[in-house]
């Protein structure tokens, strides 16, 4: 059957404790020392980039502030820039109005003068025209 030998039990066991003890020096703490600079590494990547992302968003408001300020400033120049243009249209047609005013008044004038001349034209020549349309009517 089956025999147990102490001996080779003991030395077995020492060979077995020997080996995980040279594995243990050699292979695992540098392997679990390099995992742990790994872990740390990706943790302090996390952390880089939590505030990277939060300056962003505050990068982000400051430019929406510029951007909003300045869309104020150009409606603000807009508006002046137009209220200017009405005021100097208004000036401008202000003074074609009256000019216009001024020569129709002169044309108005220079009609009524006309007028009065051609009348007093006619009142001299209406005994002419009485002859003439009376001599016309005797030929009837």
């Amino acid at each position: 059957m089956l025999q147990i030998d102490p001996p080779l039990l003991l030395i077995t066991l020492v060979i077995f404790l020997g080996l995980i003890f040279v594995l243990n020096s050699i292979l695992y703490k540098p392997l679990l020392g390099f995992i742990d600079d790994r872990n740390r590494s990706i943790k302090n990547d996390e952390e880089s980039v939590s505030k990277n992302a939060s300056d962003v968003g505050s990068y982000e408001a400051q430019i929406d502030k510029i951007l909003s300020d300045a869309r104020a400033e150009a409606q603000a120049k807009k508006h002046a820039a137009l209220s200017q243009a009405k005021e100097k249209a208004a000036t401008q047609i202000a003074i074609k109005k009256e000019s216009l005013e001024a020569d129709y008044n002169s044309f108005i004038a220079g009609l009524i003068d006309r007028k009065a001349e051609l009348k007093s034209n006619l009142t001299a020549k209406i005994p002419e025209l009485k002859s003439a349309l009376a001599g016309s009517l005797s030929k009837i």
